[in-house]
């Protein structure tokens, strides 16, 4: 028999399966459904203790599990406004701190030694708990559960390295536009300063003790504020008694939960800007303050929300993206809380140049809503969104039990989500109209552009929607204030110590014979595992050309300065990039606390040393100089020994492998090179916590500069 030739195989098998691809395509619209089965929750025993503490009990035999969740009635809505970051540093530190009987990291090894979590959190409006042990480890994880809820220490270390996790967070949230906008956005719609936008600062983290954390875990962290659910392989009679054991002597607290604070807000229209210059496209929010759960029209609201923004085929997608092509995402929302107000948002990612446009085309969408009744086909679709993904709220035991505890707290049946489908099946065309018109604003829209302003097709304020404001997102300062008088008599007295540590290091002519250096050596990270070395060479020509090589793990980072240019790597993408002019700007702000530096221009008039006063630090007796600029601006304060006038510390507001902080330069080992006394260790702190030890092995006065020291690297 004659053999086909391999690629006339190929092609007919290719036409066959393609052919066989477009029937099935085809014939999917016309595929029937049947509806949902109405899904079964499955029986929950409720127990109440004598201390308040509400139990939801469910007998799971299937596997030899034992799990545990807790929903506590206290979040960060409580907090302090001054002390911001406070809960999240509770659900933290209650599960790392250790507690009366072990510490933190002996339950680690406990928990790790049997294959058991637990774990706790901190959120805005609750903090919570959760327990994953084979079930033959029940006491055990219960009794960890008990201790950490019940009788944590907050230890000193943990919550220092808690702070140290915080700042970071802090210092990188405007690296990303989206991250921005969000946040930049509830602010907007709720107030800077409410209670579910506001967010921390590095001067609330400094603010909290560990006198708050326990403060705040007697008052609220009670019994009757907490839902335990208990779910897996038990008999319920027997997990009862085992909770009465670990909880049922827990004592009620004598301090009601005061309740959510009421959100105002005015419908109006306004504009807001964050200029990014470092992107180039815009990050567009668009909407107002949303609703609740509870409402009355929430059913006929999703399927609004569906048609408009958040389902397949949906409107916003349709016109901003795919017909008009201005938006590489574009979406909405309309947020609901069941304890407050969601937010209503459209989103959409454009190309600067076509910020405008794509603003014009989101409004023309929401308005749309009120205006153009929604297909038969885009109902369909809406419903089918919706009810296809039902299934999945059911999908884990965690999730059932976790969504009956919340609605037991808001007094909502155990079958709420179950009506609410029902009522999406009974929404029309006209509810949706309806809805549109109650629910949208359209002519009192907030608007936010994150995005590159020079780059924009028009100015904003053309747009005529409303008054136009900049979003100022410069990460405020934590740096630590000292009483200063710049007085004649402070100046002087500040001056002569200056001179005099100079002579003792070495002395002005010698300083100003320094052009150049280089140095090698090892920082010493500090990490809960321990140190962390990693090897770095500088080469700096003063007074503005700068080059830094760190070496993690063989691969190699860059820091480097050249005059009013440079580059770095990118710690997102471990490329090179361009730094930005902050990054220059920041680099001379460095430049200018660099001893050897202070040293030389010590006659400078623009340094204005200024006697600050005595104490001791690391042992030593010691009068503090801060220098500051013409303006009276800080910039770092140190510490001489008041018997050799050695420099002993050095104290700054900057920036460190944990973030930005007030840094603290511990000096000793000092040896003469080419006539000036040099430490070759430096310890480094932050915020009272070590963050590494810098040590030289290499420190060359005046030598041959390497060829492209200060380019850019290949």
């Amino acid at each position: 028999m004659k053999r086909q030739p391999i690629y006339l195989i190929i092609a007919v098998a290719f036409l066959l399966a393609f052919v066989a691809m477009t029937a099935s395509a085809q014939d999917v619209d016309k595929l029937k459904y049947p509806k949902l089965n109405k899904l079964k929750i499955p029986k929950i025993e409720r127990v109440t203790l004598n201390n308040g503490m509400r139990l939801y009990i469910v007998e799971d035999r299937e596997l030899p599990v034992f799990n545990v969740s807790v929903r506590i009635n206290a979040g960060s809505f409580l907090e302090d406004p001054e002390k911001i970051g406070l809960v999240s540093l509770v659900g933290q530190v209650l599960r790392t701190g250790g507690t009366r009987k072990w510490s933190g990291d002996e339950i680690d090894e406990a928990l790790e030694a049997v294959g058991a979590t637990v774990e706790t959190r901190g959120g805005l409006t609750n903090c919570g708990a959760y327990v994953n042990a084979l079930s033959e480890h029940t006491n055990l994880s219960l009794e960890v559960l008990a201790e950490i809820l019940r009788h944590p220490v907050f230890a000193e270390d943990k919550i220092n390295l808690a702070n140290v996790q915080q700042r970071s967070t802090i210092s990188r949230r405007n690296d990303n536009p989206q991250n921005i906008g969000r946040r930049e956005f509830n602010k907007i719609i709720y107030g800077a300063e409410s209670v579910f936008a506001r967010h921390t600062e590095y001067k609330t983290i400094d603010a909290i003790t560990r006198d708050d954390l326990v403060e705040y875990h007697s008052i609220y962290i009670r019994p009757e504020n907490t839902q335990m659910a208990i779910w897996g392989d038990f008999k319920k009679k027997e997990i009862i008694a085992r909770i009465e054991q670990y909880f049922g002597d827990w004592e009620r607290g004598a301090t009601p939960v005061p309740p959510l604070p009421e959100v105002d807000y005015n419908f109006e229209s306004k504009v807001y800007f964050v200029n990014k210059t470092d992107v180039n496209q815009s990050n567009i929010y668009i909407g107002h303050i949303g609703g609740l759960v509870t409402d009355e029209d929430y059913a006929a609201r999703i399927v609004m929300n569906k048609i408009m923004g958040g389902g397949l085929g949906n409107r916003m997608f349709n016109a901003v993206r795919s017909r008009e092509g201005l938006a590489y995402s574009a979406r909405g929302v309309y947020g609901a809380h069941i304890s407050y107000p969601g937010v209503f948002y459209n989103f959409a990612a454009t190309k600067s140049e076509t910020t405008g446009k794509a603003i014009r085309e989101i409004i023309k969408v929401i308005e749309s809503m009120q205006t153009d009744p929604p297909t038969e086909e885009e109902m369909r679709r809406a419903k089918e969104s919706y009810l296809n993904s039902f299934v999945f709220n059911f999908d884990t035991k965690r999730e059932i039990v976790n969504r009956i505890m919340y609605y037991d707290f808001y007094g909502l049946p155990d079958d709420y989500l179950q009506q609410e489908k029902e009522r999406i099946e009974k929404v029309t065309a006209e509810d949706v109209v309806t809805a549109a018109k109650k629910n949208l604003h359209p002519d009192n829209l907030d608007i936010l552009v994150v995005g590159k302003v020079e780059d924009f097709e028009l100015p904003l304020d053309q747009l005529e929607l409303g008054p136009v404001t900049e979003i100022d997102i410069t990460i405020p300062s934590g740096e630590e204030k000292h009483e200063l008088e710049i007085t004649p008599e402070n100046l002087a007295k500040g001056k002569d110590i200056l001179d005099k540590a100079v002579v003792a290091h070495g002395g002005l002519e010698n300083y100003k014979k320094v052009k150049s250096i280089i140095t090698r050596g090892t920082f010493t990270i500090t990490t809960p595992q321990g140190g962390f070395p990693v090897n770095f060479e500088e080469i700096t020509v003063f007074p503005d050309r700068h080059s830094q090589i760190v070496t993690v793990m063989g691969r190699k980072m860059y820091d480097i300065r050249d005059g009013s240019s440079g580059w770095k790597t990118s710690p997102r993408t471990m490329e090179i990039v361009p730094k930005t002019d902050k990054d220059i700007a920041d680099d001379a702000r460095q430049a200018t606390r660099n001893t050897i530096l202070v040293f030389q221009q010590s006659v400078d008039p623009d340094y204005q040393p200024v006697y600050g006063g005595t104490g001791t630090v690391n042992g030593s007796d010691v009068e503090f100089v801060t220098l500051v600029d013409q303006e009276g601006e800080t910039i770092c304060r140190f510490g001489f020994s008041i018997a050799s006038h050695e420099l002993v510390c050095k104290y700054y507001w900057g920036e460190s492998p944990m973030g930005e902080g007030n840094i603290e330069e511990l000096f000793s080992g000092y040896s003469e090179i080419d006539g000036i006394r040099i430490p070759l260790t430096i310890v480094r702190n932050m915020n009272g916590q070590k963050i590494g030890e810098l040590t030289h092995s290499e420190f060359l006065i005046n030598t041959e500069i390497p060829a492209n020291s200060f380019a850019p690297p290949e």
